[in-house]
């Protein structure tokens, strides 16, 4: 019984181990530098990703390269409208790029500065943009600019909604305001530390605020403040949902908050590092949020931890889609692809652990739809891709529980045969026998021999012996020669 239950805690370990190391990795792209941001169209079923090494790749929800684009420098942002039907890029070559399904360019617009962030509406009839210096354009699908917003001076950050009715920007010097798309500043709000980051609601009715005065700020549209919310140190991190119910924060203490729109605090968790880029379930129930020391985690609005991911190199960008998949822009030049369907997906079972998983193989693939470019100064455009791979390493850490299996069942086995089979062995002391020696050269002699087989005398046990020295007759039970006196 007890080796049963042993080989039983055995086998439960093992699928511990099992589950700790699972894998939900379902496939990587490797561009030829750093992922600077990806996104996913709503359906899931396209991901556009911007890389360091100047193009704009658009995927499929199965790893594979359906085309590439050339830009002119380090594509930092991207965007897709929410059927999928066209692409932006903003690129450090100063330029918005508007590109359609096909990768085909329909135009590019050049900017005051290197392009940061853009974005799209689901309909893909606006297209906003931010520079570095934090100026804003507004342009609409045929490339027409409708507004722009020079800051001048360098903000800390900005915000737009999609369409570009509404820009937020947060400063230096402590000040949050609104711009409408005319340029008209609607509101303004005094904070009590620089303003770090910014995030609204598409249609504006939300907006939040993180500050280096340790605090969140939520307002609503018209700028009236709804409530502040006080942190663990700065507040260098915040997002909001698409309808506004639940606000992520991020301080520079490692914690991570989640309030609900009412400004309750629902959890409030620390990292080992500072959070770096998150991505927030559409209705706030989930988030995924990187961290410096390199790890990704899934985190329920609870704020416990479903799952967790560390890699060699530091991660840039996350987005979480709404089938529960999460797609990572890294530093090590590799788009990886996610299924936790089975942790985020309704009716299924929610089960919190603590897991860093590893990596799995896929197939190379091609680019075989180089789109068209209309003006001879831009970039090239498209230019095939022979070489692209979607791989990665076998997990051999899969290796470690089949070991720890293998241990124990040669362990019970010899356990079980060491009980049945092993009998102590006792030695019994021969009582040594009285010699018997060549009564003329006095070698041991076995009893019986009729010879000596050392000197070769004839034994006989009734006759009598003759010394060694001298040969002289002496009897059987003497010790020493009559005639000589030699020591027999």
């Amino acid at each position: 019984m007890k080796k049963i239950s042993l080989f039983l805690i055995l086998i439960l370990f093992n699928i511990s181990i099992m589950n700790v190391f699972a894998d939900e990795l379902t496939w990587s792209y490797e561009t030829d530098d750093d992922i600077a941001s990806v996104v996913a169209s709503s359906d899931g079923n396209y991901i556009v990703v911007g890389s360091y090494d100047n193009y704009v790749y658009l995927l499929n929800k199965s790893g594979t390269q359906l085309w590439k684009f050339q830009t002119g420098s380090n594509v930092e942002s991207v965007a897709i409208s929410g059927n999928g039907q066209y692409i932006v890029a903003g690129s450090w070559d100063k330029r918005v790029y508007l590109l359609n399904k096909s990768g085909q360019k329909i135009w590019d617009k050049v900017t005051s500065g290197q392009v940061n962030t853009v974005n799209i509406t689901v309909d893909g009839n606006y297209i906003t943009a931010i520079t570095k210096d934090y100026s804003v354009f507004v342009y609409d699908k045929a490339g027409s600019q409708i507004t722009t917003y020079d800051s001048r001076s360098r903000l800390a950050t900005s915000s737009v909604s999609p369409d570009g009715s509404y820009i937020v920007n947060g400063t230096n010097d402590s000040n949050i305001f609104m711009l409408s798309r005319s340029g008209d500043r609607l509101w303004e709000y005094k904070t009590g530390g620089n303003v770090q980051s910014i995030s609204l609601t598409p249609d504006a009715s939300s907006i939040v605020a993180g500050a280096f005065d340790s605090k969140v700020y939520l307002f609503d549209r018209k700028g009236s403040l709804l409530w502040s919310k006080a942190t663990g140190a700065a507040t260098h991190l915040v997002s909001i949902t698409k309808d506004g119910s639940k606000i992520f924060a991020a301080d520079l203490n490692d914690n991570i908050y989640l309030f609900d729109s009412s400004g309750k605090q629902l959890l409030k968790r620390k990292l080992n590092d500072k959070a770096n880029a998150v991505s927030i379930s559409s209705n706030g129930d989930y988030i995924a949020v990187s961290s410096l020391d390199r790890v990704i985690s899934l985190i329920d609005s609870s704020g416990s931890l479903l799952w967790s991911k560390e890699n060699e190199s530091a991660f840039n960008s996350l987005f979480l889609t709404t089938d529960g998949k999460l797609v990572v822009g890294s530093k090590d030049n590799k788009v990886y692809f996610y299924d936790l369907s089975s942790f985020i997906m309704p009716g299924k079972p929610q089960v919190p652990k603590e897991s860093i998983p590893a990596e799995g193989p896929k197939k190379p693939v091609s680019d075989t739809k180089p789109p068209l470019t209309t003006d001879d100064s831009l970039p090239p455009a498209t230019v095939p891709d022979t070489t692209s791979t979607t791989s990665s390493s076998f997990p051999f850490i899969y290796l470690v529980p089949l070991a720890i299996v293998l241990v124990a069942i040669v362990a019970v086995v010899f356990m079980k045969k060491g009980k049945t089979s092993t009998t102590p062995i006792i030695t019994k002391e021969v009582p040594i026998k009285d010699e018997f020696k060549c009564p003329s050269c006095g070698s041991p002699l076995e009893k019986g021999a009729k010879f000596c087989g050392s000197c070769g005398n004839d034994i006989k046990e009734k006759v009598d012996l003759k010394c060694p020295n001298c040969g002289a007759s002496i009897g059987k039970d003497s010790s020493f020669c009559p005639e000589c006196g030699q020591k027999i």
